[in-house]
Parts: structure tokens; sequence; C-alpha cells
């Protein structure tokens, strides 16, 4: 967000330390091409940081570090450099526009403000921006470069950015709420979501189902239960049949003895 003198340091020890951990010879080190992203639009930042390197006598080398000025590149050429994941920083692009929009006072004018264009215009400039998000983050999603958990992740911390820069912006102006409409207003519904809401709908549906023939299940065990010593009963009231019908038949027969 801000430059950094350090930072060049700071780069050459992380390559320093990739390069030890991704060598393949001990006599060998391969750094990795350096940039930093810097995220805000100042005019001062330069193109490229430079450490001088001395090795003594085997001579001096200038290590450069090149400035990647994150919001003077269009959404589509972050998209084909693959940096969709920083995709929530393009938020910042309504701090600028909340600032041309208010501007601060001049100091010996501490309540004159003249918004920089009309309402309308900042609406279209706001519609701008949720619209690079959203086709950004589908675009990524259909080429498969981020996954439908890192699409929701990345509208959810762009708007929490957006409250932040809205909030942030009212502290900083001391100003009353901001009539903002919401970055995301309602539900969106991403390329391939109501599929994964049917299958999610289905999911539970089988949930439920499978429930119901556990609960089924549990009741045809309780039935087989009840169906065997049902069984057991009748083997025994069988036993006690026969041994009655073979009394009954003893004592008849003495009665035709007699």
């Amino acid at each position: 967000m801000t430059r950094n003198e350090m930072i060049v340091l700071r780069v050459f020890e992380y390559g320093f330390l990739y390069a030890m951990a991704s060598r393949d010879d001990p006599r060998s080190l391969q750094f990795p091409e350096a940039a930093v992203i810097y995220l805000n639009r100042k005019n001062d930042l330069r193109k490229k940081d430079v450490l001088h390197i001395s090795f003594g006598s085997q001579g001096s080398f200038d290590f450069q570090v090149k400035s990647f000025i994150y919001l003077k590149h269009t959404v589509k050429e972050l998209d084909r450099m693959g940096m969709a994941i920083l995709i929530p920083f393009q938020a910042l692009r309504l701090r600028r526009l909340l600032e041309r929009q208010f501007p601060a006072p001049p100091s010996n004018q501490p309540n004159a403000r003249s918004p920089a264009f009309s309402s309308e215009e900042f609406s279209r400039l706001q519609d701008e921006i949720r619209h690079d998000i959203i086709e950004s983050i589908t675009t990524n999603l259909q080429t498969g470069s981020i996954t439908e958990d890192d699409a929701g992740q990345l509208l959810d911390l762009t708007s929490l950015l957006y409250e932040h820069i809205q909030t942030h912006f009212c502290k900083k102006r001391k100003g009353n709420a901001l009539d903002m409409k919401p970055l995301f207003p309602g539900t969106i519904e991403l390329p391939n979501d109501k599929y994964r809401f049917q299958i999610a709908e289905l999911k539970e549906e089988n949930a439920r189902y499978a429930d119901e023939i556990i609960r089924y299940a549990d009741e045809n065990a309780k039935f087989a239960d009840e169906i065997i010593r049902y069984a057991k009963e009748n083997a025994k009231f069988a036993d006690e049949n026969a041994r009655l019908k073979a009394r009954i038949a003893e004592l008849e027969a003495r009665q035709n003895d007699h």
C-alpha cells in the first residue's frame, strides 16, 4: 500500500531463501524473477528498486526488483497474468472515486465541498467496478483457475474491503454516513451456481431419504424381533398341542379298552 525503502532488501532475502529451498545443485543458486505489487496508485513510485551488492574483489552486482502497480492494469490483463486472487483489491478504486466525489474541503473553507462529478456518474463508475469484479471471478471460475469456494471467498473479501473503505472514508472526512448502494446488491448467482444449488438440494433430499431408510430399517428390525418371538411362542404352543393330542389319544385308547 505504501512505499518501503527496505522492500528491495526484503525481496532479496526472500529470493535467497527460495533459491536455497529449491536448489538442485549445492554449488548453484537460482533466484526467482522478483517484483513488488503495489496496490496503491501513487505517482511517486519508481519503476524498479535496485540493491547494490558487492562481492569484494569478485566485483559487484545490481539486484533489480520491478514495481507492479496493480491499479494501473485492467482486469483482463490481471486475469491473463493469473492474478485473480487479488481481485478484491479492485475495490480500492472506490476509494479514489470517493476522494474525487467528496474532496476534502480547503483549510480556509472547512464547510466548502464541491463534488468532482454527479451522483449519476459516481453510480455508473461504481457499477463498472462491480461488473469488473464479478466478470473476473466468473471468468476464472469457468476456466478452472479458481474453485467455487474461492469465488465465494473473493466476493466476501471484496465486500469487507468495500465496507472498510466506506467507513474509513466517513471517519476521515468526519461526515455523515454516505448514501451508497451495496457493492453486491442482493444475491449474486455465479456460473454453475444453479447446478451447485441443485446438487445441494439433491444431497439434502438423499440425506432425508437415508434417514427414512434407517427409520424403516429400525422398524423392520423391531418387527423381525417380534416375528421371531411369535415364532418361538408358536413353536412352544405347537409342542404343547402335540403333547395334549398325545395325551388325548392315550386316554381314548384306555377308554376303548374298557
